[in-house]
């Protein structure tokens, strides 16, 4: 009887567990340092990661991370199938009805090359030159040295993979976020050029319950008041 009596506990514990789990999406095309893996398919740690458990744990709940496809994630935040999305810009959304926080990091897209590149109008110099790009990501910055002839993309899942057609020697240059490119590769070796800077939030679903929802805004802001997200940060950049 008490085995019994244990064992409906546990259940019911673990199903409390779940049922105020907090679900976060992030982008399945994301590579180290924003979601590393654990051989099994299992995403363990990361900045992205990170964060995430950080402000739902502060927030007092449990977080579940689920990989999706990159636009499958607007309309699951609007529909409510994810609660979160941590690691995001208002401006790569169209919805009005999502909830954002206030910034809580900066990050940027920078061109990592052999060639001495001083500036974006640079670029007006060079013909057809084979830059690395993710496949489905929007350069604005870059747009008319594309349509110019000066810059030509070759498209890559993730930025690990341009990068890798850069090491041999396929690609001219590559654009990844500084994050990644940090994290990659010791930059000091190469070129480095800033494409544009943007700030990061997190967003919420506008059905998420509106007391879970400033719970969670409220853990974000304080964590990084107190610097919680630079030591995450700290973890996977290497100092320059």
């Amino acid at each position: 009887m008490l085995k019994k009596l244990l064992t409906a506990s546990l259940i019911t514990l673990s199903f409390s567990a779940q049922a105020g789990a907090i679900r976060f999406g992030y982008n399945q095309q994301y590579s180290a340092p924003h979601v590393i893996n654990n051989g099994k398919g299992t995403s363990v740690s990361g900045i992205v990661i990170d964060v995430s458990n950080a402000i739902s744990q502060e927030a007092g709940f449990m977080a579940k991370q689920l990989p999706l496809p990159r636009k499958r994630i607007e309309q699951y935040l609007i529909d409510g199938k994810i609660d979160a999305q941590c690691h995001a810009n208002p401006i790569w959304y169209n919805a009005p009805s999502i909830i954002w926080s206030e910034v809580l990091y900066s990050d940027a897209d920078i061109i990592v090359s052999d060639q001495a590149i001083a500036s974006l109008q640079a670029l007006s110099s060079h013909k057809q030159f084979k830059l690395g790009t993710v496949l489905g990501y929007k350069y604005p910055n870059l747009t008319e040295y594309f349509e110019a002839g000066n810059l030509k993309r070759f498209n890559s899942t993730s930025s690990k993979d341009s990068f890798t057609r850069f090491t041999k020697g396929e690609l001219d240059g590559f654009v990844a976020s500084y994050s990644e490119a940090n994290y990659l590769t010791r930059l000091r070796r190469f070129n480095v050029l800033e494409v544009n800077s943007y700030d990061l939030h997190c967003s919420f679903s506008p059905k998420l319950n509106a007391e879970k929802r400033q719970r969670l805004i409220d853990a974000a802001h304080k964590l990084r008041d107190n610097g919680e997200f630079k030591r995450v940060f700290a973890k996977y950049i290497k100092p320059e």
